[in-house]
């Protein structure tokens, strides 16, 4: 398929996206508290960032106006991570829209990270509302990564996919075949076979180790 690129875990896809859809003195939007790397990539290639501040007290959400406040002619890109490392944060359906439709708006590059989807505990909710897929679907410019990672337990592997329009999966491509010649190919047939895998038992082991810690939590305050 010329809208996927397998890689070595996802976050050489977001290095990739960042560095190749990018260039010296462009403007990312990062919405904190975040994993460190989506900034650190970014500097890296000479990309400046601006953060949007999220707290407890907001329920970890960004309002439009905060988006909306931040991007100026040099912004490029904004990225999303949810269910969010470090906040577990999901946003809310009806914010997501906004955020694609003001993205569609400025012509910004959306990168939407979503390692942890099969982390998704919303109980009494279809959990494919997590895939934000549909929600891009009317922009052009949307960069999905995902991995192996989280959703196999398959971490020390190292793969990971983009979905992305083609002319995007071109230009993330180039520089793939620059650093590595491939992901190794027997991982490669393994993450096929565990496609195949029922991982509802995985989910449900981080389910209750969660509960756990909130119940820890509560008990000591």
């Amino acid at each position: 398929f010329e809208d996927i690129m397998i890689c070595p875990g996802a976050r050489f896809a977001v290095y990739l996206a960042i560095t190749t859809l990018l260039n010296p003195g462009d403007e990312i939007i990062v919405i904190e508290p975040a994993w460190p790397a989506y900034k650190d990539c970014a500097l890296n290639a000479g990309i400046k960032v601006r953060t949007i501040k999220t707290t407890l007290e907001t329920r970890w959400e960004p309002s439009i106006e905060q988006i909306n406040n931040a991007i100026n002619e040099n912004t490029k890109m904004i990225i999303l991570n949810y269910p969010n490392n470090p906040t577990g944060k999901i946003l809310p359906t009806e914010l997501l829209k906004e955020i694609a439709q003001t993205a569609k708006k400025h012509d910004l590059y959306v990168l939407s990270d979503e390692i942890y989807e099969e982390y998704y505990m919303r109980p009494n909710e279809d959990n494919n509302e997590t895939s934000y897929e549909k929600l891009w679907t009317e922009t052009e410019k949307t960069i999905i990564t995902k991995s192996f990672s989280k959703s196999h337990a398959m971490t020390g592997y190292r793969i990971g996919y983009v979905i992305a329009d083609e002319p995007i999966i071109e230009k993330m491509s180039k520089l793939q075949a620059l650093s590595l010649t491939n992901v190794s190919e027997p991982i490669q047939y393994v993450a096929l076979q565990a496609l195949k895998a029922d991982t509802s038992e995985n989910t449900k082991i981080i389910n209750s180790r969660l509960e756990a810690l909130v119940k820890s939590a509560k008990d000591i305050g």
